[in-house]
């Protein structure tokens, strides 16, 4: 997860095995499903076989057997359920993606609901994405084996375009960099929500070991290039609060600019639903306090750009902090000002604005006036940024979270040919000495 470089080989034979994966799903299906599942339980037999084996002729035990053997019957085990329940599994795959479709449609459901509330256009789109999805689900739910076919064609598109997408890739890093432009402006397929959800806290227990093993020197922190970055994405990554799933934002002029629930007094339904409010903060500052306050740990991915790609950064960020906005200001802020009495405030905005400078604008008119964590959140602010340098991510799933970034971001960092040129992990060790 955390390699330097990743061959051009693997883009063209990823492209062409989910080019060809796609195409035999979507037009025989049900036979390559039961293919694949008859051959990842033979896989998951050898495997079981292979780790008992292994223990036997190994001169130094470092795992208990008692746990290879469980681990191995387990192996076995699943590889016998499916051999001799293969329709069973087959159509209990099938549910699980129309339960996946249909907590997207609930999404669409909770966000037509606050584009009622707040009467925010955009939600007649919304509503009708609700209904395709729902009517999809149920159908992939309450008949499995009859609307198999139907799921199988799905994943075949999404296979099919992912495929494309990587050998577009392949492309990009195998012809001269002059000429890959039109290569680049082809939209990224990412990752389904489903894996790209659980990046963070993988990176986590990655980034933990790293620090364990005393290796940072080479993975925390890599440049490809010898060249300055003009611009920064930032990932935080959490073991449990609201960055638990990720946070991210720009960094741009040594500012940080960054879209949340800020504004504590309208936190709704756990913390999920609030008035969408922008933080425009020192970036050294910022950091320190993240890493030092909220014991995270920051990936930042820094970017390369032309100077038009400047100026287009440039011109969204000052659209975005300066139209459908007003001054806001959080209870420290207003304690300082004479506008409520002073006291000790704890808050993470109150913070934001002692610690690193932050000033903050409350959005009063779009799509972002309201934040939802599952929709309108951090990394929506950021695609919108970077879409003016044709980095746009394809959300297929109605999501953009900061997972699917991170993936994204660090494919493009393992390229040679690409615009992220640096990976910074920022851990307390970094800041040791100042405190």
């Amino acid at each position: 997860m955390l390699e330097k470089h990743v061959h051009s080989i693997f883009y063209l034979v990823l492209g062409i095995c989910c080019t060809i994966l796609g195409c035999t799903s979507i037009f025989i299906g049900k036979d390559i499903l039961r293919l694949t599942l008859l051959a990842s339980s033979l896989l998951l037999a050898l495997h079981g076989l292979f780790q008992i084996g292994n223990y036997t002729f190994q001169k130094k035990h470092e795992k208990k057997f008692t746990a290879i053997l469980l681990r191995s019957i387990l192996d076995i085990g699943t590889a016998l359920f499916i051999e001799y329940n293969l329709n069973f599994v087959t159509n209990s795959l099938t549910i699980l993606m129309g339960i996946y479709i249909l907590f997207n449609a609930m999404i669409y459901l909770i966000t037509y609901f606050i584009y009622i509330r707040y009467n925010i256009k955009g939600r007649l789109t919304i509503l009708l994405k609700f209904i395709l999805y729902f009517i999809f689900a149920l159908l992939l739910i309450l008949n499995p084996e009859t609307n198999i076919k139907y799921a199988q064609i799905v994943v075949g598109i999404y296979l099919l375009i992912y495929g494309i997408s990587n050998l577009n890739d392949f492309m990009i890093e195998s012809v001269p960099k002059e000429k890959t432009d039109d290569f680049k402006k082809l939209i990224k397929i990412p990752l389904p929500l489903f894996i790209t959800a659980f990046i963070p806290q993988r990176l986590i227990n990655l980034i933990n070991e790293l620090l364990e093993t005393n290796t940072t020197g080479d993975k925390l922190a890599v440049s490809k290039q010898d060249k300055k970055t003009d611009l920064e994405v930032i990932i935080h990554l959490a073991e449990k609060g609201t960055a638990a799933f990720g946070h991210m934002e720009i960094c741009f002029d040594g500012k940080i600019y960054s879209y949340g629930n800020y504004d504590l007094h309208s936190r709704k339904l756990f913390e999920m639903i609030g008035d969408g409010v922008l933080l425009i903060a020192d970036r050294d500052k910022y950091i320190k306090y993240n890493v030092t306050h909220l014991n995270r740990y920051l990936v930042c991915f820094g970017l390369s750009l032309t100077k038009k790609q400047k100026t287009d950064i440039k011109k969204r960020i000052t659209y975005l902090i300066s139209n459908n906005t007003e001054n806001w200001y959080p209870d420290r802020q207003l304690a300082d000002m004479g506008q409520i009495p002073p006291q000790e405030f704890h808050d993470i905005s109150s913070d934001l604005y002692y610690y690193a400078d932050g000033k903050f604008k409350k959005i009063i008119k779009g799509k972002n006036k309201k934040f939802f964590v599952l929709k309108t959140n951090c990394a929506i602010i950021v695609d919108y940024i970077l879409g003016s340098i044709s980095t746009t991510i394809l959300n297929i799933n109605g999501l953009i979270a900061p997972g699917t970034y991170f993936e994204y971001l660090n494919n493009e960092f393992q390229k040679s040919n690409s615009a992220v040129i640096t990976r910074k992990v920022y851990t307390f060790n970094d800041f040791k000495e100042e405190l």
